[in-house]
């Protein structure tokens, strides 16, 4: 045999060696390597910020410092791909035109608004700042030419630039609440062109202080349009591979694949579990590695305490969600691997006892080593080829990340990105289709044919599923990665998993670990040393084995795929122990009656009626509206302009919390219509078709929930030819346009600020201006905004002015909110999932049967889809222009057949589970029926009422209007009949399964007392948190009543959780047909009522018949 000949691994070794030392030649040639120069590291630049701190009097004091390497990625992509590749980014770098790397280092305090960043580029030289001042800060309110001569005198004092080399484009001001006066300068070069943008210089004077000066350079919206024309191909291919992968691996594979070999007892999951939560845990380890670079991003308006709690909730929460992913991933992978491949050694016993010392595993562990050099190799020529041959673009880049250095671990985050990318896909995008291609084969006698389809399938996926990366043409990753998809799929198909994935992870980690191999640091030797003892484990674990054993041996059959054998189920004789209970009490069933009639009291007197209507107009009335409004106002537009219609807004802003915060409900509902927008409809007219910067024009119209016109927004494309007015033209134009729409004069107005922005061939204007006309009302701050592209009014809009301090503090009492909410949320779907897996196992076992599981999952699969087309109008209502109209479509097709799929599923499941398992409950002569149910359904309505009467009013109550511009929106009331169906099963289930571990509530009464305060607390938090002493205090309650809802009938019956959840949707739904949201929602309501009466009719009949 070849592979046993010493030949064959001379030259293995050789080739690898070969590999590796063409790749590290050839590889400045094959990827556009920028030579910056790094002369700065993290210590300078903090030490030469707080320099320029103490000397300008920049910042807080006693601030906290954090430090990034910052790329400007977007201009870069310009240059290179519009002005002259990178070549050019490498001269404007050396000739000091522009830094596209920069040091950025931030002097910030926890809940303080004053803050500064302050750039430096690599060489160390100062590029500029930004001081944020509070609004409240008082300062000067000087005139624009006293601001410019103090900018440009501080200009000339500080820094090298030479302002003649200038010209000044705009100048704009803004008086912010203290009186102080901000002044922005903005000027484009003289000396120097780059392509269609310009060179620009931004100066800002806050007060008398100097308090801004960055570097730009202006990027032409035709390139923007046209970049993300270009990524939305990059794009799409990447989610179609995403959508497939979900399709066939996720949903093929790994549900219906394990469903499958759960039911022939083929499945090993304990190793699964453990090595996924390992992969998942070392990864977020990488992750928080990272943690000392977020202080970049912390909002000062959090305590440092709420940030960091916010962080370690989404880390844990992603941590769970991979765990259970790649557990699940190597689960499938590995048990569909030992079905198809029995030839192939057991991949979780290949480190075991008598198996690491064989010459199979040490073979499979080199060649995976060895094969490296030659992937190397491949991608290094190809992107070599196809540069040199077709002009194929990658984005230049640096071999250094001074930001991963700055980590406390580098090799951390190196090693755990490339073992979670290695391993997780060689399983998800290898060995399940591979294998569950060679399954199906087997079944059909087609062994070959099939292998060979689902080769070409994996590779086609892998390849796509990587081209969302900025790279032209669109498909550049989709070629590039064929050859080595192939190569991996070869690997896996001859030798299992562990050469692919050690290929794949040393690949990987050679690529990711550049930036430490490159640094030139002092102690990064150390991290070298450890990239290079982690990626060699897998090669250690065969060496110890082997010291351990003495010698290397044959391996074992016992160690090969085909000695599997599934374990014989266990007869065991089921002695069911009759578990002595109270019987059901009469007075128990008046009792729960009268708290049904309590609860309906409860609900006509505390129930939160809500504080603005819903909309009175459908999107066919909107669009009629919006027309006659156009031509109304000059504007007619034909048949190839799209009628995109949006609910807009759909729920209370910023703006609506604070007036109903501070001023109360009188005064929001004074101002609603007004200065505060109410629910409505917004009518956008776009075209997809023709040039792609004309593309960039639309007009939108907005319409209040009664169909009136509130304005019209014209966008128009930024080399648009239009007039250059000076800002007192300007001015005029603004104020006659507010009279017109407002009937305000310019008594009654006070200009706040007024911002240029120039534009190649016209200036635009945006204006804002203050109310002060008396109001007995409200006299905050109310204000005025009209936008002005050339002479042409752009937009205009009241609104009301948030002071800052409002919003920090409102910031930080959202996100605790948010985390106490979000927290509730995850546990909720951990508990519907969790339940869903049990009710897969109860499945596999035969306890459910699959036609009721299709009986259920069909009309709901159906309804998905039929609603997808119903509300496809309001879909493509958020389309970009910029992009195909068929990509976004594919996209968005594709995706909701995907969620179709697995939203429909869940309930299916659930329903049918909690069904079967109710039936083999043994049903007690006296218990609780249909009367208790809709009593219990009416007293929890009450319950929830009155509790919710108790929480802070922080917002005002909204209808629900998502589905309001759908094209029967009716129908989409509909959907409520999955959310019924998952909240029934889950409860139901939930119940069944208290019953079995409590015995019907005989024994572990304390912990499954503290589960259902803590199901309380979910049930009353998941929705929505406004108060945390509230929230505990109303869960803690709502538990304790479930307990006693259970003790007292739940446990007689089971089946009550359908009345219950039954009659708290149809509570919901008859408040929408006494108070609609929208145009046929009372409707919609009537129908859905129906189908759950008829859905608990069948129920019934099929539980008594069973």
């Amino acid at each position: 045999m070849l592979l046993r000949k010493p030949i064959f691994w001379i030259s293995a070794c050789l080739l690898f060696v070969g590999g590796m030392f063409y790749s590290a030649k050839v590889f400045p040639k094959a990827f556009t390597i920028l030579n910056v120069e790094l002369k700065m590291n993290r210590d300078n630049a903090f030490s030469k910020a707080k320099s320029l701190s103490e000397s300008n009097q920049w910042g807080p004091e006693n601030y906290n410092q954090a430090a990034t390497f910052y790329h400007d990625s977007q201009t870069q992509n310009f240059v290179e791909l519009d002005v002259g590749g990178s070549e050019k980014v490498s001269n404007l770098m050396k000739d000091g035109l522009y830094h596209f790397y920069t040091w950025k280092v931030r002097h910030y305090k926890e809940l303080e608004t004053n803050e500064t960043i302050i750039t430096f580029t690599p060489s160390g030289d100062f590029y500029g700042f930004k001081e944020i001042l509070s609004e409240t800060d008082e300062g000067a309110a000087l005139i624009q030419s006293d601001a410019r001569q103090n900018a440009e005198t501080f200009l000339q004092n500080n820094t090298s630039i030479n302002i003649s080399n200038y010209r000044e484009i705009e100048a704009s001001e803004e008086v912010v609440p203290s009186g102080r006066i901000d002044h922005t300068f903005v000027y484009e070069r003289l000396d120097a062109e780059i392509g269609n943008g310009s060179f620009r210089l931004k100066l800002m004077v806050s007060g008398d202080k100097v308090s801004e000066i960055k570097h730009y350079i202006k990027v032409p919206e035709t390139f923007s349009r046209r970049f993300e024309e270009m990524r939305s191909a990059n794009n799409t291919l990447a989610s179609s591979a995403s959508m497939a992968m979900f399709l066939l691996y996720g949903f093929g594979g790994i549900i219906i694949g394990l469903f499958v070999m759960m039911r022939k007892r083929w499945v090993v999951w304990k190793q699964a579990v453990l090595w996924g939560t390992f992969v998942a845990v070392l990864g977020s380890l990488g992750e928080i590695n990272f943690w000392p670079l977020m202080w970049m991003y912390y909002p000062t308006a959090l305590s440092q305490q709420s940030f960091f709690i916010q962080n370690i909730f989404s880390m844990i929460a992603n941590t769970l969600l991979m765990s259970i992913i790649y557990s699940l991933s190597f689960m499938a992978a590995e048990t569909l691997t030992r079905r198809a491949f029995p030839q192939q050694i057991s991949f979780w016993n290949l480190w075991s006892k008598g198996a690491s010392n064989s010459i199979q595993v040490l073979g499979r562990t080199v060649g995976g080593y060895l094969m490296v050099g030659f992937d190397l190799a491949f991608v290094i020529t190809f992107y070599l080829l196809s540069k040199k041959l077709f002009g194929w673009w990658d984005p230049a880049s640096t071999l250094f990340d001074p930001d991963v250095i700055a980590t406390p671990f580098p090799w951390i985050s190196s090693v755990s990105r490339a073992l979670g990318a290695g391993f997780w896909e060689e399983c998800l995008f290898r060995a399940i289709p591979i294998a569950g291609a060679a399954l199906i084969g087997d079944r059909f006698g087609r062994r070959k044919q099939f292998i060979l389809i689902g080769f070409v399938i994996q590779s086609l996926i892998f390849a796509a599923a990587h081209a969302n990366y900025p790279s032209q043409p669109a498909y550049a990753r989709l070629v590039e990665l064929i050859i080595p998809s192939i190569i991996f799929g070869l690997l896996y198909l001859q030798f299992g998993l562990l050469p692919a994935i050690i290929s794949h992870f040393i690949y990987n980690a050679v690529l990711m670990s550049l930036p430490i191999f490159s640094s030139t640091a002092t102690g990064m030797w150390f991290d070298q040393l450890m990239v290079f003892i982690v990626c060699l484990i897998p090669l250690w674990v065969t060496l110890i084995g082997r010291l351990k054993e003495k010698r290397w041996s044959e391996l074992d059959n016992k160690f090969y795929n085909s000695s599997f054998k599934p374990k014989p189920i266990k007869k065991t004789t089921s002695r069911k122990t009759s578990v002595k209970i109270p019987n059901y009490s009469l007075h128990n069933k008046k009792l729960i009656i009268i708290l049904g009639v309590l609860g309906l009291t409860s609900l006509f007197l505390f129930k939160k009626d809500r504080d603005v209507t819903g909309l009175e107009l459908n999107r066919y009335e909107a669009i009629t509206i919006a027309e006659e409004y156009l031509v109304k106002n000059g504007i007619e537009l034909g048949g190839e302009w799209n009628r995109l219609v949006s609910v807009s807004p759909s729920g209370p802003g910023k703006q609506n919390r604070f007036i109903w915060q501070n001023a109360g409900k009188e005064v929001y509902n004074f101002l609603m219509g007004d200065y505060i927008d109410t629910p409505g409809l917004t009518i956008r007219f776009a075209k997809f078709d023709g040039d792609l910067n004309k593309r960039a024009e639309e007009y939108a119209v907005n319409l209040n929930n009664r169909g009136l016109p509130l304005r019209i927004n014209h966008n128009i494309p930024e080399n648009q030819e239009g007039l250059d007015l000076s800002e007192k033209e300007a001015k005029k134009l603004a104020l006659k346009t507010i009279l017109k729409y407002y009937n305000l004069s310019e008594a009654s107005l006070e200009l706040v600020s007024a911002e240029p922005s120039k534009k190649p061939k016209r200036t635009d204007w945006e204006f804002v201006f203050k109310d002060i006309a008396p109001n007995k009302f409200y006299d905050g701050d109310k204000r005025i905004r009209v936008l002005i592209n050339g002479d042409d009014i752009s937009s205009h809009e009241k609104f009301i002015f948030v002071p800052e301090e409002w919003e920090r503090n409102e910031t930080e009492q959202r996100t605790i909110l948010g985390v106490a909410s979000n927290s509730m949320s995850f546990l909720l779907i951990i508990m519907v999932m969790a339940t869903v897996v049990l009710g897969i196992i109860n499945w596999t076992k035969n306890r459910i049967t699959s036609m009721l599981v299709l009986y259920i999952f069909a009309p709901l699969f159906i309804l998905a889809i039929v609603s997808f087309i119903n509300q496809f109008p309001s879909f493509i209502a958020t389309f970009s222009t910029a992009q195909p109209y068929n990509n976004q479509l594919g996209v968005l097709i594709a995706s909701t057949v995907v969620g179709g799929l697995f939203v429909s599923m869940i309930p299916s499941i659930l329903v049918a589970s909690s069904y079967f398992l109710i039936n083999e409950k043994k049903k007690m002569k006296e218990r609780p029926g249909l009367v208790e149910g809709i009593s219990i359904g009416i007293a929890l309505a009450g319950i929830f009422a009155l509790l919710n009467s108790f929480q802070p009013s922080l917002s005002p109550e909204w209808p629900s209007l998502s589905n309001a511009a759908s094209r029967f929106p009716f129908f989409e009331v509909l959907g409520n009949i999955g959310s019924f169906l998952t909240s029934l099963g889950f409860m139901t289930f939930a119940v069944l399964f208290i019953s079995e571990k409590t015995k019907s509530w005989t024994v572990n009464k304390g912990k499954f007392s503290i589960l259902f305060i803590i199901l309380g607390l979910i049930i009353i938090g998941a929705d929505n948190i406004s108060g945390i002493s509230n929230w505990i205090l109303s869960g803690i309650v709502v538990g304790l009543i479930f307990r006693w809802l259970y003790i007292s009938t739940l446990r007689y019956n089971p089946e009550l959780t359908v009345f219950i959840i039954s009659s708290l949707t149809i509570l919901n739904l008859l408040y929408e047909i006494i108070r609609p949201s929208f145009p046929g929602a009372g409707l919609g309501s009537v129908i859905t009522i129906i189908a759950i009466i008829a859905l608990n009719y069948c129920w019934v009949k099929l539980s008594s018949e069973s």
